[in-house]
């Protein structure tokens, strides 16, 4: 694909709409606390819930043993693994028309964002298939050989230490808009108005 120019711009324009988006409410939310101060905080209150991810990572933290039934058809599962990697790669080595494909995506970006993103996309999908093929090349013929890879890969990760500090609250900015609602939206809506002027 040939680099355009065209498609540097789409993407810069594209991020800029999304900035100026995100401002908009911004001052939106300010002008709001200047007027109402009391449905302002109700917003904020209501957009601010924490959500813990406990929930979630309970769930993500729980173990399944499989090797056992893994090795007992392990040859089943190379086989499939070849099969499938195999038709996989073939498709996108011989099969994938990426004029075509990139014609037919939404208007959202253009032809070349949209052939520029596929183009990423098979090569990606060609480096898995190639692993995935050797993977089940091994499997079929000696599965005791993956021993080492299937130890890497079983290293226990705790979701729910990694996650840990995603559970922290910062309250500094719920507590200023708190005590001087009208003084807090005013500078937010100024320090976003000015913004999007500057944007434009």
């Amino acid at each position: 694909m040939n680099n355009n120019p065209d498609t540097y711009l789409t993407l810069l324009q594209s991020t800029l709409l999304i900035l100026a988006v995100l401002l908009a409410l911004a001052a939106l939310y300010g002008l709001l606390l200047l007027i109402h101060p009391r449905l302002g905080l109700q917003l904020n209150q209501l957009l601010g819930r924490r959500y813990l991810t406990r929930r979630v990572s309970g769930f993500m933290d729980r173990q399944f043993h499989i090797e056992r039934y893994f090795y007992r058809h392990a040859k089943l599962y190379g086989l499939l693994l070849l099969v499938g990697s195999g038709y996989l790669l073939y498709r996108l080595f011989f099969d994938f028309p990426l004029e075509n494909y990139a014609g037919i995506m939404p208007a959202v970006l253009t032809t070349d964002v949209w052939a520029w993103l596929l183009e990423t996309l098979r090569i990606f999908l060609i480096v898995i298939g190639v692993f995935t093929l050797y993977i089940g090349l091994v499997v079929l013929i000696r599965p005791s050989n993956i021993k080492g890879l299937e130890t890497q890969a079983n290293r226990w990760i705790s979701t729910r230490q990694k996650l840990a500090t995603i559970n922290r609250t910062f309250p500094t900015l719920d507590s200023v808009a708190e005590r001087a609602p009208r003084l807090f939206g005013g500078i937010v809506f100024l320090a976003a108005v000015t913004l999007l002027f500057v944007m434009l």
